[in-house]
């Protein structure tokens, strides 16, 4: 995976991409309605972010969350994304996450990772695992880790 930087048409695009799968909200918003379907049970969207259950990517200030990361029905978080994303690899920054789940894949036969996790799940983990043995030495411009801080 190419070292992608923000920009608008690369924000375009993922709004694009995830859009049938849930679509893309700010952490503002998500984190609402977080609250509202788990009152109670102490859910937190920075706390989701920092322990890498989910992730999101900068944009103009803004945390954005891809939302095929929940359920959509009670906004439990989805275990497929979570795993795959596990397997990416810890370098890469929350822009790039998005973006590789968000693009073409070869070893999907050419589909969207976000497009095959429900119906070829074995395969969207194995092209993960792929990507972190070839991205090995890639530098990212920012760290999840990073990222999960700042939101904490």
């Amino acid at each position: 995976m190419t070292n992608d930087t923000p920009s608008t048409r690369g924000f375009v695009t993922l709004l694009e991409a995830f859009r049938a799968s849930g679509g893309t909200a700010p952490d503002d918003i998500v984190g609402g309605l977080l609250a509202d379907h788990h009152a109670g049970d102490a859910v937190s969207l920075a706390k989701l972010v920092h322990s890498g259950q989910v992730f999101g990517f900068e944009w103009c200030a803004s945390l954005w969350i891809p939302m095929f990361q929940f359920n959509a029905v009670d906004l439990a978080i989805a275990a497929a994304p979570r795993v795959v994303s596990a397997q990416l690899p810890e370098i890469w920054s929350g822009w790039t996450v998005a973006m590789w789940f968000a693009m073409p894949n070869a070893r999907l036969r050419g589909e969207r990772p976000v497009d095959c996790l429900a119906s070829d799940f074995a395969a969207v983990l194995q092209a993960a695992q792929a990507s972190q043995s070839a991205e090995s030495g890639v530098l990212v411009p920012l760290l999840r880790a990073q990222e999960r801080a700042a939101h904490a």
